[in-house]
């Protein structure tokens, strides 16, 4: 059987996902109206705020938006 490698991790610069719609892409300071509550004031998407910013995560990892790219 042959050993498949295993990704390695790399870092994902979090900034402005809290604030970021993963639906859309806008980023607002206006689209946290509250800690948990996430509404973007452009399209109207609503999710739980973590819920949100671990999408815009998942979705800078796979696009290799990484760390780096700030320096």
């Amino acid at each position: 059987m042959p050993v498949l490698a295993t990704p390695r991790p790399h870092g994902v610069d979090p900034a402005y996902t809290s604030r970021q719609c993963s639906a859309c892409g806008h980023t607002d300071r206006a689209n946290r109206p509250e800690q948990a509550v996430f509404s973007c004031t452009s399209c109207g998407f609503a999710e739980h705020a973590d819920v949100n910013a671990a999408r815009n995560i998942a979705a800078r990892g796979e696009t290799g938006w990484a760390v780096s790219h700030a320096a």
